[in-house]
This record gives structure tokens, C-alpha cells and sequence, in this order.
């Protein structure tokens, strides 16, 4: 009862980096380890495995299939792949790493910035917010991308030789080939590097600075775009990473108003930071740092509202720069000391918890059942294909569509590698789709390929509303020349009527 009371002790000086890197892996296997078995938990994540298998196989992204990511998001899932094969367990164990590995340069931040008990808890929070609260169990681009993201900070804010400042500049252009709208925080941190550098020392060392931070940035660009130009496709390259991207959404003031709102809860923590910051003097005045921190958080809240969409995931970009303002200003509120937190830390982590713990009670009446840990209809809809219809021509998945990487199939087309990219008509012709909209594409799918097989959900396309013309046209197609097979769960097979 006494431990209960007066909380646990942790000895953190004693800890060596190796040790910080263990619990934090143990805590994030822990999370995340149930939800290896899963299908899939985004359908992004889906899609970069279909990316990556192909590339693995020697095609260059964009070229066999196509997606809206820089070349760097498909290449993790392509070494994965190449080294383990088809194995969801090789991937999301990958990621889980990943995830510990970032979440240990958080800790040399906070350490560095406040001591190696808010390093500490600065890590262990990027652990339960990027691995709880969503669908983030998988492993997705912006996992990847603070992979390289958060240890340039590191090198940034330890910058006192330009070689700092260049391997700086050199992970966020990783980062930024894994997640392109991470150009704007990268840019925001860089004119905050050249400001300091004119401000403690002159013009030439600010230009100077800047020039060796943005060799830094380019470098990675202009790696992922030489296998194209050996190829002799660098407009391919450059119609994907670069031009698709600022078409992605078409302008619509409405979306970024409903952005910002989004975020507002956060822009609220962040206000209620700076104000105790100014009373408590957590950060020095025109402390760099503590600027770094603030841009990068501008940057990424300021891409968010750009793109007009906020999603959970998104949020996994801007919890390293909410993390450390957070853990060093509540680490100067002389109160918290004071409470005994272990009942409440315990109470806090056994709620968060609960995702995880539902899914091992999950795994464990599958094991009682003697079933398969792999589950969800996305495994189980190409299991029955595989052995109820046998070798199929061809398969259109409008859901379910990590079912092409179980059956060893293809997409029918390019567009829809994410099934969700056949409505956005406003990319066609940066991969150069003949077709000009989606309803075109439908009718070559549907009428020219004539698949096999096509897996939906309640007889209609996903992401498209009901009453369109796709949709219409679509259920006319199910009902005249397919016949429902099986449903299982909420994903319908239907069979060509030969």
C-alpha cells in the first residue's frame, strides 16, 4: 500500500541508451503485437504493400502501379518483402522497431533539452500515441517518415558544425520522400536556422547555413529520382512525386476551414503551453530550441489545413513536437512532484490499453477455437477464392484489396491500386490514364478486362456516394453478369455469369 501512496522511484540516470531502447520496444511490442494478425488495419497501409511487393519484383513505383507517395514510403515495404517474402508479421515487427528507434531520439531530444527523465516520457508517449487511438496499429507513412524526421531534429538542435546542420537537412529529405507535406516544417526549421545563424553571427554564416541545410533536403530528391533518369523516365518521377501531389485535392476553402477546426483542440494545448512557458520560463528567452519546436509544429499544422484533411494517422507527424513542449513544461509545475501518480499512472495505462487488450482476447479464443491468428476479411475473403474458385483470370477488389498480395494477383488498372483513387479523376493524367473519368475507367474495367471476381461491400463502390452515375452503372453490371458466391462479414464475392 505504502508503493501505492508514494509512487515508484524510477532511477533514470543509471539507464543506458541500449536499456531506454528495450523498454521502449517491449512497449510498443507489447501494443502493437496482437494486431500483426490483422488484414489490415488503413488501406493505406495495404496499398504500400502492393507498392512495395512490386517494386520488389523490379518494378519502379508508378510504373506497374500507382500511388499518391513519394518513392522512399514503398521502398521499407520493398526490402521487408524481398528479405521475408509475404509476411504481414516481418512487416509490422519492422514497424514496431521503427517505432522504438524514434521514439529513442525523442529521448536524446528531451535529455538534452531538460534531463533524461523528460527524455524518458517523451519517448514512452510517442510509444502509446503512435501505436493507440485509431489506426495506427499498422504501419503507415507517417511511422516511416518521423523515422528520419525526429533524429534531423536531433542533429538540428545539436547543430555546432556544419556537418550537423547537413545530416539534418539530409534525414528531413528523407522524410520528406516519405511524406512529401513534411516540406513545410522542413522549410519553417530551416528559415529558423538561418534567422539564429544571422542573429548570433552574420549574413554570410546565416546564407551559408542555409545553403548546407538545403543541399542536405535535395540530396534524397535527387537520389529516388535517378533510377528513373537511368531508365530514361524522369517525367514519370516527376508527374508523381512532384505534380500529383498539388493536385490531390481540388481547391475547396470549406476543406481547410474544416481542417483548421480540427485542430483547434491542439492549437488550444499549444496556446495553454506558451502561456505557461512565458510564466514559468521553461524555455530560455529566444531559446532555438524551443523555436525549432514551435515552427515544426506550425509547419505540420499549417500542411494539414493545406491538404484540407486531418486524419489520425496525420496526427502521428505532429505528436514529437507536442511531446516535448508538453513533457518539459509539466515537468517545471512543481505540484505534479508532489502527487503520488502511480495509482493514476496505472489507471492511465491499463485505459489505454484496452484497444490491445481486446485484440489479445481476440487472438486467444481464435487459439481456443484452433483457427488461425491471421484474421479479418481480408484474409479470409482470398482464402476462400483460393479454394472455392481456384486460379482466376482476373479479380477486382473494391474492398478488402490486400486480397491481390494473398492470391498473387494484380489491380486491374493502375487507378485503382487504392480503390479510393478511382474518384479522383483529377490525377488521371499524371500517370497517363487514357480515361478521362471514373465512370470511363468503370466501364473498362467492368467491360474490356471483365474480371473474374469482384469483392465489394453492400453491392456498391466504396467512397462514391449512391446515387452517381458510377454507382448506378456498377450495380447494373452486379446484377446483370455476376452472381453473389459468398459474403463473409461485410465483403460480398460475386462470379462472373459465363
Amino acid at each position: 500500500m505504502n508503493v501505492l501512496k508514494q509512487g515508484i522511484n524510477i532511477r533514470y540516470c543509471p539507464l543506458k541508451l541500449y536499456q531506454i531502447f528495450l523498454i521502449f520496444l517491449g512497449a510498443a511490442l507489447f501494443i502493437r503485437f496482437p494486431f500483426f494478425f490483422r488484414d489490415y488495419i488503413d488501406r493505406d497501409e495495404s496499398t504500400f504493400i502492393l507498392m512495395g511487393q512490386s517494386w520488389a519484383e523490379g518494378h519502379l513505383p508508378y510504373t506497374h502501379l500507382w500511388d499518391l507517395k513519394p518513392p522512399l514510403a514503398f521502398l521499407f515495404f520493398a526490402i521487408i518483402i524481398k528479405i521475408f517474402g509475404k509476411s504481414f508479421i516481418a512487416i509490422r515487427l519492422a514497424g514496431t522497431i521503427c517505432v522504438a528507434i524514434t521514439s529513442l531520439y525523442l529521448f536524446k531530444i528531451g535529455d538534452r533539452i531538460s534531463g533524461r527523465k523528460v527524455g524518458f516520457w517523451c519517448g514512452m508517449l510517442y510509444v502509446f500515441l503512435s501505436s493507440l487511438f485509431g489506426n495506427v496499429q499498422g504501419v503507415m507513412t507517417e511511422h516511416l517518415s518521423m523515422l528520419f524526421s525526429v533524429p534531423g531534429f536531433w542533429f538540428l538542435i545539436k547543430a555546432t558544425k556544419n556537418r550537423h546542420i547537413f545530416t539534418a537537412g539530409f534525414f528531413f529529405g528523407i522524410a520528406a520522400m516519405i511524406k512529401l507535406n513534411l516540406a513545410y516544417p522542413i522549410l519553417f526549421t530551416g528559415l529558423g536556422l538561418m534567422f539564429f545563424e544571422f542573429r548570433e553571427k552574420n549574413t554570410v554564416t546565416c546564407l551559408k547555413s542555409g545553403v548546407i541545410y538545403g543541399i542536405g533536403v535535395a540530396i534524397p530528391f535527387i537520389l529516388t529520382a535517378l533510377p528513373y533518369y537511368a531508365e530514361g523516365l524522369l517525367e514519370v518521377w516527376w508527374e508523381s512525386v512532384i505534380m500529383a501531389p498539388l493536385h490531390y485535392d481540388t481547391p475547396d476553402p470549406a476543406n481547410n476551414i474544416k481542417a483548421f477546426k480540427d485542430l483547434i483542440p491542439f492549437i488550444a494545448v499549444i496556446g495553454l503551453l506558451i502561456f505557461i512557458n512565458r510564466k514559468k520560463r521553461c524555455f530560455p528567452k529566444w531559446c532555438k530550441n524551443y523555436t525549432y519546436i514551435l515552427l515544426g509544429l506550425a509547419g505540420t499544422m499549417v500542411s494539414f489545413i493545406q491538404s484540407g484533411e486531418v486524419n489520425s494517422h496525420y496526427l502521428i507527424q505532429l505528436y514529437p513536437f507536442l511531446i516535448l513542449p508538453l513533457a518539459v513544461v509539466v515537468s517545471h509545475i512543481h505540484w505534479f512532484a508532489k502527487v503520488a501518480y502511480t495509482p493514476v499512472a496505472a489507471a492511465v495505462i491499463l485505459l489505454i490499453q484496452f484497444e490491445p487488450v481486446k485484440e489479445y482476447i481476440v487472438l486467444g479464443d481464435r487459439v481456443l477455437d484452433g483457427k488461425s491468428l491471421y484474421n479479418g476479411e481480408g484474409i479470409e475473403v482470398p482464402r476462400y477464392i483460393r479454394n472455392h474458385v481456384g486460379d482466376v483470370q482476373s479479380v477486382f477488389f473494391l474492398e478488402n484489396h490486400i486480397g491481390y498480395w494473398l492470391i498473387d494477383e494484380q489491380p486491374p488498372t493502375k487507378s485503382v491500386t487504392h480503390p479510393s483513387n478511382l474518384d479522383r479523376e483529377q490525377l488521371y493524367p499524371f500517370y497517363d490514364n487514357p480515361r478521362k473519368d471514373s465512370i470511363e475507367e468503370l466501364r473498362y474495367i467492368c467491360s474490356v478486362i471483365n474480371p473474374e471476381i469482384i469483392v465489394t461491400e453492400r453491392g456498391k463502390i466504396p467512397f462514391i456516394q449512391d446515387d452517381t452515375p458510377d454507382n448506378i452503372y456498377f450495380k447494373k453490371v452486379l446484377a446483370q453478369r455476376y452472381r453473389l458466391l459468398k459474403q463473409i462479414g461485410e465483403a460480398q464475392i460475386y462470379q462472373r455469369i459465363d
